[in-house]
Formats: structure tokens, sequence, C-alpha cells
């Protein structure tokens, strides 16, 4: 109810007073009937500070506990009196506000009833204003809202409690709206687990916060769980956190629905279960080892119910008893007893029951019917109240102790036989101490004797038992061994010693071992004296010795060793020979230390296979000195097979042959040398005849050279006239054709005998083609006076020496001597020459030699092509290389060892299309006179002197090309300055013959 202010009164309705009585009291009655039935309190008031009531229904006392007329006109007090002190201002504000925007006011607030009780109250009504827009009065309705009011606060007490439920689970909690998949509900646990703040989250959905593809993925699964709308459990997967890294969780997923069953949201819930998966794995974990403990235990494991039936036993148990272990399941302890036995144990179980625990030995029945000695360790079991509940057994299998006391038993019986029966005398003495310390001494007392040992003494055993050595021993004997025996109980240690003794009037020798025995205290109680004869091996021992003297009086190497090598014995001899001293230890030594490698690898291959099937292998070796040195020897290795046929030891004698081997390697060092010599002489010999037929041939070519020089000079001197007067004949035969044209010009119309006469000599005719006549007289001139030049190259009378040349002019000179083999001719068409020059340097070398290789390979392409069916073809490269050489060379066995130097060089390559050098004979044609022509046709030394020209004189490289079938090329290398070039065997016209022919046969 509103509060209104004191300048605002109400007027009274005009048409209030132009009714009659009759139709006012209908109006009120229909009036009060309206008014009854609206569920709350009607009312009007004034718009005065406290909203004097004009009238109120009487709905406003069960509302407010007071009656409508209390309140009508503040007959007894005003509605505002009644509305709580904390709401009043609100409630004013609000009318006021809806005042002003004309607007119906909607207002809850609480009132303080008639009892003392608040109730709310929801309060509508709007201002009624006049045609001037003044307020006249306020119409209302009152509603008691307090059960509603109740069920909020409750209602939001019980949310805020669910929501502090949810905040504070243990487990992670999400919503998510189920159109755009948008968090709505973030709980504590979420951001702790997830790593993700509510700030992060809330009103976004997977793709703002999460990794591209791990949000494709959830929010594909919660698509599909909104369309299956069902419960979808993961009870375990792994998680990937921004601050924990990976965890594994159990996240459960539901959609909620409305009651249309139209999914709206999506319900997540995430629980964190590392650390249960954690203990799970450590309690498996543990659970696999104590299990594996008792599952490998040596000892058995058997657990009884208290009533005595098997629950548990070890593969070591079922083992030992022969049962599988599902078949011992369930069955009775006395199922695998004896019926002697069941009387005992069941004094043990009474045992049991009362809770005492002990050990004891016990006999069980195997499955098998054989009997199983065990230590039993039984222990009771309790349950939490007291009550007896089972038995722990810890079974001890000692079958092999009680067998071995039966054995034992009977070895005791075997010992005594064969103390009785064995050829060793052996005697048992008691030890008694006589005097207390610093100074003890003791008595010696048999105990038993063997009947060696009373053979031996000559006394029976019946004399010697329990009685003192001094009391039955002769004194000085007695005094002897009493202070051996003294010697071994003192050292605490066994002793052994010889001792000769005559028996039956010869001399024996034994061996004798004392021993002592020591009780539990570790005190010495009994001394064991076992006495052997050892009279033959004294004997072999002599015998030994003898021999042993013998073998060191010897020069020669004597060893003997172990089948491994192991040296046993070495005489003095083999010891100075390899440098050993005459006292050093040699049991670590082995017969390889003193070979080298090679000689150990041929005695374990041969030598020592062939003495073990032969029994003996001999053969030259060496030994190696402790210096360094090897020793030239002459070995003999004997294998000694003992009665098994297996080798015992290896026997060697060695004698050093180091006179006998200088003696022989002088003689083959003088046999090499004469050999050598033979060598060089026959090598000088075959020099001579080569350099014979080289000079022959340089005499040949120095006389064609004279002959092409002076044939050269004699055209010289003609061409030169000739060449000379052409220019003059040109210039005189121009002028008489002028002066010809200047007649005709000014003599049109000659005499008839001269008309007759220019046209008897055609003049038109002479005067067109005398400038050819001259033009080709000039050029035939020229070309003779290439030819002379060409002559003048070719023979190089006046280079003898080394000088720069132009390779190209050395080659263009011999195809121009070779020019008419090159035409064509009956029998095959003309040969073509294709030149493929490079950019050569000057290079220094003999021209006319040079000229001279030329000539011969081209001739012999030329004779190659000769008998060629198809057109020939020579084809002629050259080039400048500044690396090795670039076409492989099969080296001769003393070039091998030479390394290529790096220089400049140039490279002439003559190649042609022939049928190419049948591999039979390729690595002959450098050879002096071979030939592959007919007799009379070739001299067979062309090649040969090329060769020597290129390599020898120029220090360069010829090489041949060749596969049958595809033609033959050679290489001509030379450097392009000439070095020092090493000489041979040389001779007056300065070539060396020293270096051999390379030929390389094509791999094409």
């Amino acid at each position: 109810m509103a509060i209104l202010p004191n300048s605002l009164e109400s007027t009274p309705n005009s048409t209030k007073d132009q009714q009659t009585p009759e139709s006012l009291q209908q109006s009120e009655a229909r009036f009060q009937t309206l008014v009854a039935n609206i569920p709350g309190a009607v009312y009007r008031c004034t718009w005065d500070s406290v909203g004097t009531m004009t009238f109120l229904s009487s709905a406003i006392q069960p509302i407010s506990g007071y009656e409508a007329s209390e309140f009508i006109h503040n007959r007894v007090r005003s509605f505002h009196s009644i509305i709580h002190p904390q709401d009043r201002r609100r409630v004013e504000e609000s009318v006021w506000q809806s005042i002003d925007s004309q607007h119906p006011y909607t207002i809850e607030y609480r009132i303080v009833r008639a009892d003392g009780k608040i109730t709310w109250v929801y309060d509508q009504g709007q201002g009624i204003l006049d045609e001037n827009g003044v307020v006249q009065w306020l119409d209302g309705v009152i509603l008691d809202i307090t059960e509603r009011k109740q069920t909020e606060i409750q209602l939001r007490e019980t949310q805020a409690f669910l929501n502090s439920v949810v905040e504070n689970l243990p487990v992670g909690v999400f919503i998510k709206d189920a159109k755009d998949l948008q968090v709505m509900c973030w709980n504590k646990t979420s951001e702790e687990l997830l790593g993700y703040s509510k700030a992060q989250v809330l009103g976004k959905n997977d793709y703002d916060f999460l990794p591209y593809e791990q949000a494709r993925l959830l929010r594909a699964k919660d698509r599909q769980i909104l369309t299956d709308g069902k419960l979808v459990d993961i009870p375990e997967a792994p998680l990937n956190t921004p601050h924990r890294g990976e965890r594994i969780v159990n996240t459960k997923k539901v959609p909620l629905l409305d009651e249309k069953g139209t999914p709206q949201y999506i319900l997540g819930i995430v629980e964190d279960i590392t650390e249960r998966k954690q203990a799970e794995a450590a309690l498996r974990e543990s659970e696999r080892h104590y299990r594996c403990i008792v599952e490998t235990a040596s000892e058995g494991v058997w657990v009884f119910d208290a009533n005595n039936q098997i629950t548990f036993a070890n593969t070591r148990m079922a083992q030992m008893l022969g049962y599988p272990i599902e078949e011992m399941l369930g069955l009775s302890l006395f199922d695998f007893i004896d019926t002697e036995s069941q009387a005992l144990i069941q004094t043990y179980l009474e045992r049991r029951r009362q809770g005492i625990q002990e050990r004891y030995d016990f006999k069980f029945r195997r499955q098998d019917g054989s009997d199983l000695w065990a230590i039993i360790s039984a222990t009771p079991l309790f349950n939490d109240q007291g009550s007896f509940v089972g038995v722990l057994r810890m079974i001890t299998d000692i079958s092999d102790r009680k067998q071995a006391e039966e054995a034992l038993q009977e070895r005791e019986q075997f010992l005594s036989s064969i103390l009785n029966g064995v050829e060793n005398s052996i005697s048992v003495v008691d030890v008694h101490q006589r005097q207390s310390e610093p100074n003890p001494s003791w008595q010696f007392r048999y105990v038993d004797v063997n009947p060696a040992y009373e053979h031996l003494i000559g006394i029976p055993g019946e004399q010697l038992r329990d009685r003192p050595l001094d009391a039955i021993l002769p004194p000085d004997l007695a005094v002897t061994i009493s202070e051996r025996y003294n010697t071994c109980v003192q050292t605490g240690t066994s002793i052994s010693y010889e001792e000769c003794f005559g028996v039956q009037g010869q001399e024996s020798w034994w061996i004798t071992t004392l021993t002592p025995l020591r009780d539990r205290l570790g005190q010495i109680y009994r001394v064991v004296s076992t006495s052997t004869n050892i009279t033959q091996r004294k004997q072999a021992e002599q015998k030994t010795a003898r021999l042993t003297a013998i073998l060191e009086s010897t020069t020669d190497f004597v060893s003997i060793c172990e089948p491994d090598g192991t040296f046993l014995y070495i005489n003095q001899a083999g010891r100075q020979m390899v440098g050993l001293d005459p006292e050093q230890e040699i049991s670590h030594l082995q017969i390889w230390d003193f070979h080298p490698q090679s000689v150990k690898q041929h005695l374990l291959e041969e030598g020592l296979p062939k003495a073990i099937q032969d029994k003996v292998w001999q053969g030259e070796t060496s030994l190696l000195h402790q210096q360094g040195w090897e020793i030239p020897v002459s070995q003999v290795v004997m294998a000694h097979q003992g009665a098994t046929g297996e080798v015992e030891v290896f026997s060697t004698i060695i004698r050093d042959i180091s006179d006998r081997k200088q003696a022989e390697e002088a003689l083959r060092k003088s046999e090499h040398q004469l050999r050598v010599k033979n060598h060089d002489l026959q090598q000088t010999l075959h020099q001579l005849k080569q350099t014979q037929t080289q000079l022959i041939q340089q005499e040949k070519m120095v006389s064609l050279g004279q002959m092409v020089a002076g044939i050269s000079h004699e055209i010289n001197n003609p061409i030169s006239f000739i060449a000379g007067n052409i220019t003059y004949t040109r210039q005189y035969g121009t002028e008489l054709l002028h002066l010809l044209q200047l007649y005709a010009k000014n003599y049109p119309e000659p005499v008839a005998e001269i008309q007759a006469e220019i046209e008897a000599i055609d003049l038109d005719f002479v005067r067109a083609d005398f400038p050819k006549l001259l033009n080709s007289m000039q050029e035939g001139a020229n070309r003779i006076r290439q030819i002379v030049l060409s002559l003048r190259n070719f023979s190089r009378l006046d280079e003898a020496e080394i000088k720069p040349v132009d390779i190209h002019d050395g080659i263009e000179s011999t195809l121009l001597i070779l020019q008419h083999r090159l035409k064509s001719t009956l029998d095959r068409p003309e040969i073509q020459v294709h030149k493929h020059y490079g950019h050569l340097p000057s290079v220094e070398c003999y021209a006319s030699q040079l000229n001279q290789v030329f000539l011969n390979i081209l001739g012999n392409a030329i004779d190659a092509l000769h008998s060629q069916p198809e057109p020939g073809r020579i084809t002629i490269c050259t080039q400048v290389s500044s690396q090795f050489p670039v076409v492989p060379l099969e080296e001769s066995p003393e070039n091998k060892s030479q390394q290529p130097q790096s220089s400049e060089r140039v490279i002439i390559r003559i190649e042609d299309n022939g049928p190419g050098i049948p591999e039979a004979i390729q690595n002959q044609i450098f050879n002096p006179f071979f030939t592959t022509k007919p007799i009379g046709t070739g001299t067979g030394l062309g090649l040969s002197i090329s060769h020597s020209i290129v390599v020898d004189k120029h220090g360069g490289k010829l090489t041949c090309i060749s596969q049958p079938g595809q033609g033959t090329e050679f290489i001509i290398e030379l450097p392009v300055k000439q070095k020092s070039l090493s000489s041979g065997l040389m001779f007056s016209f300065g070539e060396s013959l020293r270096s051999s022919p390379s030929f390389v046969q094509s791999s094409a």
C-alpha cells in the first residue's frame, strides 16, 4: 500500500451525486460481490502521506489479522503503520516512480500482522488521474504471498546448498548447454583437475580454451551423447592437462532433458583416478612381488583352515609332493601321511589350536608313494576375535639330508673297508696337551691304524691302540715322529715329508702327510698320518737326474712342454740361445713366445699335426731371441703319447743353423749378382741391335729430308721467278688492253685486215679471259710455294735441336706429303680427314722427329684403310691438358712405382675407322721388327721408332687403344716445356731405349 503525500487530496466523483439511491445500492451490491470473489484485499486510498484508506475489502483480515474497518479513514491505525519499517522507503519510491511514469505499480513487501508475525504481500495498483492529469486516488489489490516467499527462500537455500555441494564435490562437475555446448557450470574441482579457471571457461565452448584437435573430438562426442540421449561412462582414459601433465580420469556424461524429452544440457562428471590407479598398480605389483616370493621360494608354503583342509599351496610345495596345485586344494593333511603318523599329527594339531608354534621333522607320502622327509615350521593362525582359523606350515625338503645320513653310514663302512685294504699306511693319533701356556707340549696316543701301518712298523694294531708313541716305538724314532706331530699341531696345517725305512733288509722310501683334525671349537684333537710308498718314484728320479745331466751337456736347444705349449723344461743351452737367465721361472712361458708369428702359425697348422700323426716332425724354422732378433734353426718336434693315445707332452730339439744360413745367403747373393750381370749384358746386346736398326732408319729419314729439301729448293727458284713476274705481266696486259680500248674508241672502223684478225683471235674473249688466266697462274704459284714450305717444314734440316714448334704445322706438312695416298683409287674411295684442332701453345720438341712420328702413324692408318669397303675416315684432335694423363695406361712394373707429375701437356689423337688390331698381337705393336704387313712392304720399325721419339726423346706417352672391328686410336701426349730427360743407355744420335711401350685395349 503506497504512502501518499499530504499535498495530494482526492476529489469526490461528481457522477456519484447524480445517481439515485436505488441504483447506488445495486451498484454497491454488485461491487461487494465482485470484491468478495477476488483472492486478495481490494483497496482505494487517497494520495496523501499515510495513504488513508477510503475502501478496503474484508479480505485484509486474514492477511493482516486486523479488521478492514480499523484502516478506513485511519480509524484505529493506518495501513502505512503495519508496513515493515525496512520496506517503507522502498514502497514509497516504487509508487512515486509509477505515478511519474503513469504506469501501474507492482510491489512485494512485508507487513507486521496483529499477532506480530511477518507476512509477505503482493501489492498491484495504479494511480487514477482526472482530466487534468492530477492523481485522484490509488486503486489496487493486496495478495498474501507468504507461502510463495517461503518457498522461494527455501528454493534459494536449497539452490545455495546444492551449489555448495557441487562446488565442493571431490569430482569435477560441469554443465554445457545443448545448443552451443557452452560451459554454464564449472566447479572448483574442475578447475583443480583440468587446469582451467571459471573465468577461462564459463560462457565459452571447447574451441575457446582447448587445443583444436582435442576440442573437435570432445564436441563430436558431446553431440553423439545429445543424439543418443543416454549416459556415457568412460571408466578410465588418459587426459593431458596444462598444469599437471597426463592424468587418468573416470568420465561420465549424461544429457539433461526437459519435460518433452528434448536435451537441454549436458552434465559431465570427471573424477581423477590417477592416484587410485597408481595405488592399484602398486598393490598389484606388491601382490605380484609377494606371490613371486612365495612361488619362487625354495621352501614349500602350505596353508590349512580350521578343519585341517588345504586352502593354499605354492608351486614348490606341489613339486615336493608331486601333485598339481589344483588337486591339492580342499584335501586334508591326513591325505599326505601314512597310518602310523596320523596319531602323531593329531597331537600336533591340538598344540596348534592351543597357539603353540614349533619346528620338527616329519615324513610325508608323495603321490608316487615315495617318502618326503621335511622340516615343518608350523604357525597357528587366529582371526581378530582370537578364534583359531588355520595353520601356516613352511616345509623344507630334507630328503637329501636323510639320504646323506644314510649314505654317510654306508660310507663309513665303505671307508673302513678301504682303510683296511689300501697299500698306504694310515694311522690316527689323539692329541693330549700335557702343559699349559706359554710352552705347551703334547702327548700323542694311537687311536687306530690300518694293516699297512702294522706291516710297516712290524707291530700289531692291538698293541698300538690307546698307547703313546714313546711307549711303543724305539726312542730315536719316537722322538723324530713326535717332533713332526708337534710341528703339525703348532702350525695347524698339514705337513709332508719323505723318509726312508729298512723293510726286510731293503731300503724303502715313503712320503708321509700329517693332517690335523679340529673339533667344533676349532681345537686340534687328532692327527691323521698317511704314508705312500715312493720307492719306484725315487728310482725314476735318479734315472731322470742322469738323463737331465746328459741334456744339460748338449749345445742344442732341448725342451719339453705341455700339449698347450706351456714349458715344463728347457736346458741351459736352450736358455742361453733365447736369452733366458739360467734360473728364470718358465712355467708361465709357452713355446710360441720364442717363435715369430709366422712360425707359430706354421707349427700349429703343419708341424704339430704332423708330429701327432707320425710321432715326429722336422723342419727349418726360426727362434725369437729375448732382444728381438730371429735365429734360423733346424727343429725336430716329437709327440709323446700316453696309454690312451692322447699326447701327454711334446719334446723339441732345436739346432742353430745361422752359419749355414749365412753361407747359403752368400751363395744366393753371388748367383743373383751373376744373373743380374748376365741380364744386363743381354739387355745391352738387344739395345745395340735396336740402336743399329734405328740408326739405319734415321739415316734413311735424313736422306729423305735432304732429298725433299733439295727438291723444294730447286722448285722454289723458278716458282719465285714466275710468281715475281706475274705482277708485271698483269700490269703490262692491263695497259695493252687499255690501249686496244682507246684504239677502238678513236678508230671505230678499223681496216679490213685488223677486223679480220680481231675476229680470228676472238678479241672479246681474250680481253675477258686474260685476267682470269693471270689469277689462275697466281693461285698455282701460291700453291707451289705452300708445297715447298710444307716440304721444308717436314724436312726441318735447319732445326736439329729442341725449339718451340707449332704442332699443327707439322701435322699439315705430313698430310701434304701423304696427300696422294688419301685420294680415291680404283680399289677404294677417298679417305676423309677430319681435323679438330684446339688452341695449342708452341711445344718444345725435335720438329723433324715428331714429323716422322706423324708420318708413321698416319701412314699405318692409310694402310689399314686400304681394303676398307666403306668410306675411310681419319680423325685428328688436339687439345691442352694440365691434369694427369686422361687415358689409363698399363704401366710396366718398373714404371708403376713412379708417380705422375701434374704439368701442362698437349694431346694429339689420331683415330681411324679401320678393322682394328687383333687382341693376340696388340701387346707387340711397339716391338722392333714386328709388322703385320706383307713381306717387303714394311720393316716393323715405324711404331718402335715413334715410341722411342715420343717417350725417350720428349718425355711423353704414346698409347694405342684398339677394339677389333671398331678402329684404332693412337694418343700422343707431349709436355709443352721440356725438362731434363732421364737417360738410359744413350747413343751418339741422342736416343734412349730404356722405356717400354704402353698399350691400352678399349673396353667398348
